[in-house]
């Protein structure tokens, strides 16, 4: 994080307009997240990380999945050296084609690594089924000379597939998007793939109990940092409840365990009837969206903004949490322009954080802040992962109908229509089965859209989960946010910035 942050503080330039500044602060929180960033810095910070990877006996093995594992294993490469004797990663399709020019992401020409690229829009294949057969075999034929590094980032559970039998891929597949369709959490997907997997929820690494040592390097794309859940957890053993009550339990609740195939109802019907027996290694925690809200922090402070961070934890439906930023922009907005007391602000305030998982600060901390530089712009940051509850077949990602959601709310407002502006974006760069990270939002992009005088309702587009749409038709292209895949992944980032 060291190097991107000063090569994000060297660029302290003059920004044409308040789009173009939030887009320089979304990227600078991306840069921060990049698989080198992280390892310098968690090399300077962890010795037992150091010597993971010191073994000087031993023969060193690599297996990876996901989008920023790429980069990782370049790191990795590099650090062991001659050490490294063989090992598979599984990436997203076009990944070395996008970045065949930069060094940070290119393995050595002679690398023992072979790469298998896979899991097009997020969604597993055959491909990644046999990547992950080769990564089990790899890991069966260790022993008490060899030590397995296991590379874990976001996009993991697509990327590493192998469903129990008698499941098939499509059966599993078409499960996983009924529930994420339905408006299902990360986390309760998660759960649902373990119950359904032969390498997840820890059974990849205890196919490699013969090592000497498996060490697992993970970057985190979800909120609260769960280990055992990130990427469904291949190396690490829950110790709550048992996944396949979990997994019922979730079906349950969004009314799809009665429409379950009968192969997938049996597995997870299935009692567990072993113990597992302990993994010889150690897990380390690279990154999270922590790091990417520190860098933002840092650039946006350089920049004069007065900045909050509201919470990394948000969740929800993308209904939800479009309304509470649209409150929380007038609220602010009115509070700056004196249209709002102190007293009332703060009962607005605790009436818009109550009951909401967003604890990263208290009403009174957050009032606060407002209070002692009401005449700075300020720059409010979330981050997290809402979902959406798929109700059309239009082609879009939770950040730009977040965007969108925003843009009409606050327009609907009738507040600071060329004073409120906001980003939703994905750091991985892909929001959805598009080729944008996300979107900005604000009252000036419902404006430009209606007076192109279409005769469809712009609210529509969010309505059918058309927010590519939307976005494509609206201003050339000028609030996407577009980054192309970063690297890495450490979920959605949110800048609500009130001027």
């Amino acid at each position: 994080m060291i190097r991107s942050f000063e090569k994000c503080a060297r660029k302290m330039s003059t920004f044409e307009n308040p789009i173009s500044q939030l887009k320089d602060i979304f990227q600078c929180g991306v840069d921060a997240v990049k698989p080198r960033s992280l390892f310098q810095q968690q090399l300077v910070q962890n010795i037992a990380l150091q010597q993971s990877l010191s073994h000087e006996d031993k023969r060193y093995h690599v297996i990876g999945f996901g989008k920023a594992v790429l980069g990782m294993a370049v790191e990795i490469e590099k650090l062991l050296g001659t050490r490294l004797r063989s090992g598979l990663i599984s990436i997203p399709v076009g990944t070395r084609e996008r970045f065949a020019k930069d060094l940070d992401f290119s393995l050595h020409p002679d690398s023992p690594l072979e790469v298998i690229e896979c899991a097009h829009n997020n969604l597993p294949d055959e491909r990644a089924t046999v990547a992950a057969s080769r990564m089990k075999a790899l890991a069966q034929v260790m022993s008490s000379d060899d030590v397995l590094c296991v590379l874990v980032s976001g996009g993991g559970s697509a990327l590493l597939c192998l469903p129990k039998k008698p499941v098939t891929l499509a059966e599993k597949l078409h499960i996983i998007k009924t529930l994420a369709g339905s408006g299902a959490s990360i986390d309760e997907l998660n759960h649902v793939r373990i119950a359904l997997s032969a390498v997840k929820g820890g059974q990849l690494a205890m196919e490699a109990q013969n090592a000497f040592k498996v060490y697992s390097y993970v970057i985190s794309d979800i909120v609260g940092d769960p280990v055992d859940l990130i990427a469904s957890g291949p190396t690490v053993i829950g110790h709550g409840a048992d996944e396949n009550a979990n997994a019922k339990a979730i079906l349950m609740k969004y009314k799809l365990w009665d429409q379950l195939p009968m192969s997938a109802a049996q597995v997870i019907d299935r009692s567990k009837t072993t113990e597992h027996a302990s993994i010889p290694g150690e897990l380390f925690l690279l990154g999270s969206n922590d790091t990417a809200v520190k860098s933002i922090v840092e650039r946006a402070n350089l920049q004069g903004l007065k900045t909050i961070i509201l919470s990394k934890k948000i969740q929800g439906n993308v209904r939800t949490v479009s309304e509470m930023y649209v409150s929380l922009a007038e609220l602010i907005y009115n509070f700056k322009i004196d249209k709002l007391s102190v007293g009332a602000l703060e009962d607005r305030i605790k009436q818009l954080f109550h009951g909401v998982a967003y604890d990263d600060l208290t009403p009174n901390e957050f009032l606060a802040s407002l209070a002692e530089s009401k005449n700075q712009s300020f720059l409010i940051v979330g981050a997290g992962e809402p979902t959406v509850c798929l109700e059309g077949d239009g082609k879009g990602g939770r950040n730009q109908e977040l965007a969108l959601r925003f843009s009409y709310g606050i327009r609907a407002r009738q507040v600071g229509s060329d004073r409120i502006y906001f980003l939703s974006a994905g750091t991985d760069g892909i929001d959805g089965p598009t080729d944008m990270a996300g979107a900005i939002g604000g009252a000036f992009v419902a404006q430009a859209y209606d007076q192109m005088g279409s005769a469809a309702d712009g609210m529509a587009f969010a309505k059918r989960n058309d927010s590519y749409q939307f976005y494509s038709s609206v201003g050339e292209g000028e609030y996407f946010v577009k980054t192309g895949h970063t690297g890495t992944n450490v979920m959605d980032i949110h800048l609500l910035l009130v001027t």
